[in-house]
Parts: C-alpha cells; structure tokens; sequence
C-alpha cells in the first residue's frame, strides 16, 4: 500500500516537551490541508508516543492510528467535514 503523507515528522530522540510541541505545531499546520495525512515517527518510546496521543491528538479530535507493522509511528488524519 503507497501513502502520501503530506507531512513526515522525526520526533525520535527529542525532548519530550519539545516533540509535543512539535507534533502540535505540525498537526495545526497539517490540518488546513483536508487530506492532510501526517506520520509521526516516535521510535521505541512508548511514553512520547503515549503523551502524544492524549496531550495533541486526542484534545484536537485528530484521527490516528498505530500501524501493527511498525509501532513506532503514529498516522494522523482528519475527518474533514464541510
């Protein structure tokens, strides 16, 4: 399967407070765009991936998901709704 992320964000190794910022920044950016489909890379940790969802994703009303390949990304979307 081919996706198109309109953004890709490295976030493994940064300061948590720092990639929460980020990932928010990004995904307010991101979701101007009504296909807007981001990969967040957050790597092994567990935690950052956990702070993520709950802090940024689920407030905003963000669509995600973690890809059972790879556990280590978080896929962003949005429901666009006219």
């Amino acid at each position: 399967m081919n996706y198109h992320f309109s953004f890709k964000i490295d976030l493994h190794g940064m300061p948590l407070n720092r990639a929460i910022d980020k990932a928010e920044s990004v995904l307010i950016e991101a979701s101007f765009d009504k296909n807007m489909q981001v990969e967040i890379i957050t790597g092994k940790s567990g935690n950052m991936k956990e702070r993520i969802i709950e802090e940024v994703i689920k407030p905003f009303k963000f669509d995600y998901y973690v890809p059972s390949h790879n556990t280590g990304i978080i896929i962003v979307t949005q429901d666009y709704e006219l």
